[in-house]
């Protein structure tokens, strides 16, 4: 057992033991290296249907490998040269002497000895005949597979055409709709502008960094534990800038205030609206105003938490900040420029033209002529069957003539071998011929396909780079999509960001009033709980010893279930520790574009539920009470347990009366 591998630029059969069919493909490719002097990166193995052989896959893995379905290989090297591969002219020994031997052997005279070299003649010209029948049937066998190998890499051509109009038609539905949105594009640009102008104004609470602050420092003990790097110690420093410190945490509302007045409230030169501010005026209110501050600096010695909402966008994501944010996003609309892609799009139409050309994929004709060739073999071995028959009779009259001894018959013989060497000559010229026509042939189509291949290979590297700037291109527009997405989360970060500072100030608010309601609720609710609770523990023991007990009254042994008797699970433990006054700090600072967004929220009216509980008190008071069926079970209770202790002191006495006794 072997495994076959078929060269087609020569349509050649090489061969390679079967261990290597248990080996990667990279393996055979460097067997094919070592035996034949190919170069591993000119190696292109492909099998029946198109598929290519990836190196990493073991070769038993493919179907492929014998005689007849073997694995193709192609030369690039070989395809990119100039010259067409030369198939080698093979040519037997005495193949071209046999018409000067029949020509000798017509001249000798008829005795004995002529028979013999006739006959010997007559059987070299079989044996050579044999031999040019099977070259011719390899020759032919090589152009059938040839013509199976081109079938292959017609199949994995189509299949590449069939990815790469895919991409293509990916990369052109992508393209439009961004054409489409590309004004929407520009416009939430514009809106993030804007937002970030708001998000510079509007001040970080210090209470939100205070959760981050300590992972961080977390994060910085962790590395140094772990011998950190100077750079990963530095990048940490710089993640937690503006996060607060222990100390700072412990700052005076009032120095945050002022150190924000400072920041934010100072008027630029270039603004017409801080113009008409009277600059007196601030220059007195900034002059008290950074007394306070160091007075508190000087009393706590501590740094200032002066932080916006956009310096801590700006932190999260280094170096990825708002401005390369929405530079990345402008350059890739200027990649994306249709002057520039359009071009591109109409050569990838062209490559997909070139990657169709039927008159390059289909060679015309060629199943006629291997057709006529598998003919001229059938043809080949009647020849062969016909020089085995003349050889056979040239033996037996040999044979017979040695058995006879009669020179008498020698000149008809003679004559005879010499009419049947001309026929033997004459289909062993045409044996020539049919070699030729076959070498000729497999020339032919080894030149044809080598135009063919190389136009494949051209096609192929085209389409290849094509489909690479398509990848590229593809990545550039889906990375814009979703840099646009986070755009447009940015720019509703200022209403976000007041939205949720006023969400969480409501929930506070609510929080504390449902656990106030939730409290009374709970308390009155258990007292009533409680005393239906004796109530029944009460009845139960006069009751639980009567005669009429799952008689006629079934179901007295129940309980109410519990309600109302505990308090609710915690809940909202994890918002931020932002408070009223920290709301009103942000109404007082931050632009107008966002105040609508900062008022004081309204709670819902706990009034009917102060009403229910007001009620339920009196429920309570109401069951707590003692009623006249309770005072008489009560009665009952307290003569069964006279009763019981009369009876106890009798049975005490008799006792005492039989031990005297």
């Amino acid at each position: 057992m072997k495994l076959y591998v078929f060269l087609v630029n020569t349509g050649t059969t090489l061969t390679f033991d079967t261990e290597l069919a248990v080996q990667n493909v990279a393996d055979l490719k460097q067997a094919i290296q070592n035996k034949y002097r190919i170069a591993i990166q000119y190696q292109v193995l492909v099998v029946n249907g198109g598929e290519c052989m990836a190196a990493d896959r073991k070769v038993c893995s493919y179907s492929a490998g014998t005689d007849t379905n073997p694995i193709f290989l192609f030369n690039k090297e070989m395809i990119l040269c100039e010259r067409p591969p030369a198939i080698p002219k093979t040519t037997f020994l005495a193949e071209n002497e046999m018409e000067i031997k029949v020509e000798e052997s017509l001249m000798m005279p008829a005795v004995f000895h002529t028979v013999a070299s006739r006959t010997q003649l007559a059987v070299e010209m079989y044996e050579i005949a044999k031999k040019l029948c099977s070259f011719c049937e390899g020759l032919v066998h090589d152009e059938h597979l040839q013509h199976q190998g081109w079938a292959a890499i017609m199949a994995n051509l189509e299949d590449c055409t069939c990815s790469y109009q895919k991409l293509l038609f990916k990369f052109e539905n992508a393209y439009s709709s961004y054409l489409q949105s590309i004004d929407d594009i520009k416009l939430k640009l514009t809106h993030l502008g804007a937002a970030v102008s708001i998000m510079a104004k509007i001040p970080l609470l210090e209470c939100l960094t205070r959760h981050s602050y300590r992972e961080c420092l977390e994060q910085m003990d962790s590395s140094t534990d772990h011998g950190g790097t100077e750079s990963e110690d530095t990048e940490n420093e710089k993640s937690a800038e503006v996060m607060l410190s222990p100390d700072t945490l412990k700052m005076n509302k009032q120095l945050l205030i002022a150190s924000f007045c400072k920041s934010v409230e100072h008027p630029t030169s270039d603004d017409p609206d801080f113009e008409k501010v009277n600059e007196n005026r601030e220059a007195s209110q900034y002059a008290v105003q950074d007394r306070d501050v160091s007075m508190e600096l000087n009393e706590n010695d501590l740094p200032s938490f002066n932080v916006s909402l956009l310096d801590w966008i700006n932190v999260q994501d280094r170096p990825n900040d708002v401005e390369s944010l929405v530079r990345k996003c402008f350059d890739s609309m200027s990649r994306l420029d249709p002057r520039i892609i359009q071009p591109f799009l109409a050569d990838c139409r062209q490559t997909i033209a070139k990657l169709d050309n039927q008159n390059m994929k289909a060679i015309k004709g060629l199943e006629d002529r291997l057709y006529a060739l598998d003919q001229m073999i059938a043809s080949c071995s009647r020849l062969v069957n016909e020089q085995k028959e003349l050889a056979q009779g040239f033996l037996a009259n040999q044979k017979r003539a040695e058995n006879l001894k009669d020179p008498s018959v020698l000149p008809d013989l003679c004559l005879s071998h010499a009419n049947q060497l001309m026929i033997m000559l004459t289909n062993h010229r045409k044996l020539l011929d049919i070699k030729q026509k076959c070498t000729t042939a497999k020339q032919e189509l080894a030149n044809n396909l080598q135009v063919r291949l190389k136009w494949c290979c051209f096609v192929m590297l085209h389409a290849d780079q094509d489909g690479e700037k398509l990848q590229a291109l593809l990545r550039l527009v889906t990375e814009l999509l979703e840099r646009v997405k986070i755009v447009e989360k940015l720019s509703n970060v200022p209403q976000m960001y007041c939205l949720a500072v006023v969400e969480v100030v409501r929930r506070k608010m609510f929080v504390k009033h449902y656990r106030e309601w939730a409290g009374a609720l709970i308390k009155d609710g258990k007292h009533l709980y409680d005393a239906e609770k004796a109530k029944r523990e009460s009845f139960g023991k006069l009751f639980r010893k009567s005669f009429l007990r799952n008689r006629l009254f079934r179901g007295l042994d129940a309980w109410p279930p519990s309600f109302c008797t505990r308090k609710p699970r915690r809940f909202d433990g994890e918002l931020p520790d932002i408070s009223l006054s920290d709301l009103q700090f942000l109404q007082s600072f931050c632009p107008s574009e966002v105040q609508p967004l900062l008022r004081v929220p309204i709670l819902c009216d706990f009034e009917p539920l102060h009403q229910h509980v007001l009620a339920l008190h009196n429920l309570v008071k109401a069951a707590q009470s003692l009623d006249e069926m309770s005072q008489t079970i009560t009665d009952l209770l307290n003569e069964q347990k006279v009763e019981l202790s009369y009876i106890c002191h009798f049975v005490k006495e008799q006792n005492i009366r039989l031990c005297s006794i």
